[in-house]
């Protein structure tokens, strides 16, 4: 191989790389919903870990923070304990956590069981995988985190996981 064959071997690759990590970067960013996704989920029952249908819209009239999650994600698990801690901390301030797994039930129900996890969580399907994408998450990465303001409007949406900090953060201005 000659030394200009290298170097245009080398120049491609990282052109390629470049592209790569812009690609990947870009799925990271949430977009746009599609018309209408946020309210259907708000309206949507799933079963949770006890198998008993429940509604987003029991929470209407409190900041909404919904979690898209499974037992298996690394930055998931991560986030769940300041999940917890302000949960705990914000109840008072009408805010509710919501955790939506895509995951299997028995393994879901033994981590919330171990993580002490102190808001709802309920299983989610194909359905919801899906509807990530509709709900501005284009590449159905987890975690997703939505938060609704009180009118039930979607204010934020975070692809990747959330530390304390970012967590308040992205909750100061909604109560």
């Amino acid at each position: 191989m000659s030394l200009r064959h290298g170097a245009l071997m080398a120049g491609i690759a990282v052109l390629a790389l470049i592209l790569g990590f812009a690609a990947a970067n870009w799925l990271r960013q949430p977009v746009e919903p599609e018309t209408g996704a946020a309210q259907s989920l708000l309206s949507i029952e799933l079963p949770d870990t006890e198998n008993r249908l429940q509604s987003l819209k029991q929470f209407q009239g409190k900041t909404l923070v919904v979690n898209f999650w499974a037992t298996w994600c690394p930055p998931c698990r991560d986030e769940i304990p300041h999940f917890v801690q302000a949960q705990r901390d914000l109840a008072a301030n009408n805010v509710q956590f919501v955790g939506i797994a895509l995951d299997d039930p028995v393994q879901v129900a033994a981590f919330a069981l171990e993580m002490n996890i102190n808001y709802p969580i309920l299983m989610g399907g194909l359905h919801e995988q899906e509807a990530l994408r509709k709900l501005g998450n284009p590449s159905g990465g987890l975690p997703y985190t939505l938060i609704f303001d009180k009118t039930g409007q979607l204010r934020e949406k975070i692809i990747g996981g959330l530390d304390q900090r970012r967590l308040q953060q992205a909750l100061a201005p909604h109560f």
